[in-house]
């Protein structure tokens, strides 16, 4: 029986050996399959950083050409508006001289003594200067006159 366990422990040494080596070359492969991966992984983060620069870079170009282009409309749009030219009308009728903004104004302030609850929504002057007299048609249906 002796004899039987030297041999037992010598096989048991020498599976044990083998098995020590099996494993000591697993390692080194998956040390190598790691250093691989992490290699690959390295890359995919290199890849996925530059696409993502390239992505910034895209979306910024496209900001810039859309302010542009804003800024071209907001330039277009300002060289349409024309500047109003100011107006003014003055009536010269034998010694009597008035501004269209007086009869305007007598025109509304009389428009609103004839029509108390209306709201003046628009009007127009008809001046008279052989009657001294300014005539309007107030919202389109309400007439009214006022002396000059």
């Amino acid at each position: 029986m002796v004899t039987k366990a030297k041999v037992t422990v010598d096989d048991v040494k020498k599976s044990a050996a083998s098995a020590a080596s099996t494993v000591k070359a697993a390692a080194a492969s998956a040390s190598e399959a790691t250093k691989k991966a992490v290699e690959e992984v390295k890359k995919e983060a290199t890849e996925a950083k530059k696409t993502a620069t390239k992505a910034k870079a895209t979306a910024t170009n496209k900001a810039t050409e859309t302010k542009k282009t804003a800024e071209k409309a907001v330039k277009k749009a300002a060289a349409k508006v024309k500047k109003e030219v100011a107006v003014s009308a003055v009536v010269q009728y034998q010694d009597r001289e008035f501004t269209e903004a007086e009869c305007l104004k007598k025109a509304q302030a009389q428009f609103k003594k004839d029509y108390k609850k209306e709201t003046l929504e628009e009007i127009s002057i008809y001046i008279k200067p052989e009657e001294r007299k300014i005539y309007y048609v107030a919202n389109k249906d309400r007439v009214g006159s006022v002396d000059l």
